[in-house]
């Protein structure tokens, strides 16, 4: 509850600073469309930003809070095409954020970044960095580790860092291009928290990885999709030449895609994470699902499915189900032996921005 009010006491702040230099508060929050409550105008200002609580219910780090700051850019071809506020993008917005959380086991991040988007969206670019401190737990790299949830106590702090950037083929919607990525951890194994004379095993590293994109986007938006698709080739090549301690190669092969029938739309996600040479207990791939903690379920090859319906209830409202499974394996010819991890749930989401096909919820 404290967090809602947090949340409406920011965009009321928002609304207020900004009413006298573009219009009257109810201005600036009511579509003159439709009458409801929507912030389109007030992102498509100079100073809008949208204020985003974030809640955190992942059994491996407990409950927790946040807030992040999400700032809208209009591309300069957008502003050329149109001055109507009101008007859907028919380009992808830049999107820069400042975000930070808390959770009740004392793990916590901070950190931004930028999405940009340039020259008819035929570049775009991503950079983020930030800086975490976790407290999580290591059940083991194997398909069948630790089945009875016994498991070994970790905290690992570091700064993250990645910078990516993708060029569109011709008029098509491939896109190619590269990306970097370092990360610098510290790491703490708590085996003899109950002995303070005796020193928790420690240790430092870091992992540098450039690598290899290819993408191809059809979606209808890219905040909120209702139909398209949206398929991504991933190769990764970390090496101590790239500023690591590692060499290993990671590889993600993935499909989101949506079908709009009727006044619901269908999303099915396809995802599959390969990884070969000494990767690092912390960046070894695992199940990344609604519902399951983080790195529960690790292993060298992973593999999910899930299957997503919104309905319209009405053009502002919608309600929102899901179930996926996962699977984990020591190689790729064993997924088909091994069982799968479910796990599934459903919410409600209301049309925040129009102009930008947000749904928040």
């Amino acid at each position: 509850m404290q967090l809602i009010k947090l949340f409406w006491f920011c965009v009321f702040f928002q609304f207020a600073i900004g009413s006298a230099a573009a219009g009257s508060f109810f201005d600036q929050i009511i579509d003159p469309q439709d009458g409801q409550l929507d912030i389109s105008q007030m992102l498509a200002s100079k100073t809008g930003f949208l204020p985003v609580p974030l809640i955190i219910s992942d059994p491996a780090v407990g409950y927790g809070a946040g807030l992040a700051a999400v700032f809208f850019h209009d591309s300069k071809e957008e502003k050329t095409e149109t001055t109507d506020v009101n008007a859907p993008l028919s380009l992808p917005p830049s999107v820069s954020f400042l975000a930070g959380a808390y959770t009740g086991n004392n793990s916590w991040f901070a950190g931004g970044g930028h999405l940009g988007n340039w020259k008819n969206d035929s570049i775009r670019y991503l950079g983020i960095a930030g800086y975490g401190d976790f407290n999580l737990k290591f059940y083991g790299v194997a398909a069948d580790a630790n089945p009875d949830d016994v498991a070994m106590e970790f905290n690992v702090k570091g700064l993250f860092l990645l910078q990516e950037a993708i060029f569109r083929i011709k008029e098509s919607n491939f896109f190619i291009g590269g990306r970097y990525s370092f990360l610098s951890t510290e790491v703490k194994f708590g085996l003899f928290d109950d002995f303070p004379e005796i020193p928790d095993p420690q240790f430092d590293s870091s992992t540098g990885g450039l690598g290899l994109i290819l993408r191809y986007d059809s979606r209808d938006n890219i905040i909120s999709p209702g139909k398209g698709h949206y398929a991504k080739l991933e190769t990764m090549f970390y090496n101590k030449a790239f500023g690591g301690d590692f060499n290993y190669s990671k590889t993600k092969v993935s499909s989101n895609s949506y079908w709009p029938l009727s006044n619901v739309v269908l999303g099915l996600r396809l995802e599959g994470d390969f990884t070969s040479g000494d990767v690092p207990f912390y960046d070894a791939p695992y199940i990344k699902m609604r519902g399951i903690p983080a790195m529960r379920y690790q292993g060298e090859d992973v593999v999910v499915g899930e299957v997503e319906a919104r309905w319209d209830v009405t053009p502002r409202w919608s309600l929102v189900g899901f179930v996926g499974s996962g699977w984990t394996a020591d190689s790729i010819s064993e997924l088909n032996d091994q069982s799968s991890k479910v796990a599934g749930g459903g919410g409600v989401r209301y049309l925040i921005a129009r102009r930008l096909g947000l749904r928040i919820g």
